[in-house]
C-alpha cells in the first residue's frame, strides 16, 4: 500500500497480517531493532504490551504479549552472540525469550529509579563496547510528564548488570546515537526540544561537553518534540518529531536540517534503517483517540531518500543464554 508524496520519496506501510489491503495498525509504536541476521524488524506495541517482530521477506508480523502485571513495554534491543533479546517493561530491564511463551519468557536483569515507582524507562541503544544507555522519564499523565525526575543511565556486564548513572535529571529521555567514529554521544530529552550532542569516551564509557545541534522550534515545529533517533552512513542525524508528523535529516557538523519528511500522521514515535540494503527507513507512530487520522499507529518505510544505514551494536551480556 504505497502513497507518492513527492518525486524524491515514497512512503509504504505494513500490511495488516488479516488483510493485506490495509495496514497493520499498533496503539503507540516505539523502539524499531532491525535484525540484519534474520531480516526481520522488532518493534514495540508500548500501551497494548506487545514486542513485534516483522519478517522482512514474508510480510508478516509475529507478536508476543507481556503480562499486565508487568506493565508498559518501551524498548527492544538485540543482545551479541544470544538468542534472547534485551526488553524494557516499566522501570526494568530483562532478558527475553523469543521462543517461550508467557511471562516466563522474562529474567529481570535489573531495575532503575528505584523509589520513583511511577517512572519508566523510555528509550535506550547499545553503544560500541556493548553498554546499554538507557533513560527514564518522570510520572506521565496523558501526554504530560513531570519535569525533572528522569535519568540516563549506562548498563554493562560485571558479575550480573553494573548501572551508571551518565545524567541526571532529564525529563523523558528519548532518542541516542552515536557518531560512526564513536567520539559523541547524541541525545534527545524530549522537552526541551533540542537535539544535543556530548563527547564521548568509549572506553571510559563517560560523556562530556553538552551542547545543542538542533532546536527543532527554529524549524517552525513549535508544538513538536524530538522522540526517538539513529544515524546513517554519512554520520547525519534521522529524527522522529513527536506530535510534528515528521521525521528530520539532520547534518550534525553543519548543525543544519536537510530535510523533513511529512508523514499523514502526527505522532511519529521512532526510526530506524533496515531492509537488504539498510537503505529503508522504519518510522513507528502511535495513535490518538482525538485526532481524525485513519493511518495512525501504522508502521511506516521511507525510501529513496539517497541515504542509508549502518549496522547498530548489539547488548554485550555474556551468559545471557544462560542467565
Amino acid at each position: 500500500m504505497d502513497t507518492s508524496v513527492n518525486q524524491y520519496y515514497k512512503i509504504s506501510m505494513v500490511s495488516s497480517n488479516e488483510n493485506p489491503t490495509q495496514p497493520a495498525l499498533f496503539l503507540h509504536g516505539e523502539s524499531p531493532v532491525w535484525d540484519a541476521d534474520t531480516q526481520s524488524l522488532y518493534f514495540v506495541d508500548v500501551h497494548a504490551q506487545n514486542i513485534h517482530k516483522l519478517n522482512y521477506i514474508t510480510g508478516k508480523i509475529s507478536t508476543k504479549h507481556i503480562g499486565k502485571c508487568y506493565g508498559q513495554v518501551n524498548v527492544i534491543s538485540l543482545i551479541s552472540g544470544s538468542k534472547r533479546l534485551l526488553v524494557s517493561v516499566r522501570a526494568a530491564l530483562y532478558l527475553m525469550d523469543w521462543t517461550v511463551s508467557g511471562d516466563a519468557s522474562l529474567r529481570l536483569l535489573t531495575s532503575m529509579d528505584e523509589g520513583e515507582p511511577d517512572n519508566m524507562i523510555n528509550d535506550g541503544k547499545p553503544d560500541v563496547e556493548g553498554r546499554f544507555w538507557v533513560g527514564t522519564k518522570g510520572p506521565q499523565t496523558g501526554d504530560e510528564v513531570t519535569p525533572d525526575r528522569g535519568t540516563l543511565y549506562s548498563v554493562q556486564q560485571d558479575t550480573r548488570a553494573h548501572i551508571r548513572t551518565a545524567l541526571r535529571p532529564v525529563s523523558v529521555s528519548n532518542g541516542i546515537a552515536f557518531a560512526l567514529n564513536n567520539s559523541l554521544l547524541y541525545y534527545v530529552d524530549s522537552p526541551t526540544q533540542k537535539i544535543e550532542a556530548f563527547d564521548f569516551d568509549s572506553q571510559k564509557g563517560e560523556i562530556s561537553g553538552r551542547r545543542t545541534i538542533i532546536d527543532v522550534t527554529s524549524y517552525g515545529y513549535d508544538d513538536a518534540i524530538p522522540d526517538g533517533m539513529t544515524i546513517d552512513s554519512k554520520g547525519h542525524l534521522w529524527v522522529a518529531l513527536m506530535f510534528g508528523g515528521a521525521v528530520l535529516h539532520i547534518d550534525p557538523d553543519k548543525r543544519e536540517v536537510v530535510y523533513g519528511y511529512k508523514l499523514p500522521v502526527s505522532r511519529t514515535t521512532s526510526v530506524c534503517w533496515g531492509g537488504p540494503d539498510m537503505d529503508e527507513l522504519f518510522v513507528t507512530t502511535g495513535r490518538d483517540a482525538a485526532a481524525a487520522e485513519p493511518l495512525a499507529g501504522a508502521l511506516f518505510t521511507i525510501r529513496s531518500t539517497g541515504s542509508r544505514g549502518v549496522p547498530i551494536p548489539a547488548f554485550r551480556f555474556d551468559n545471557a543464554d544462560s542467565y
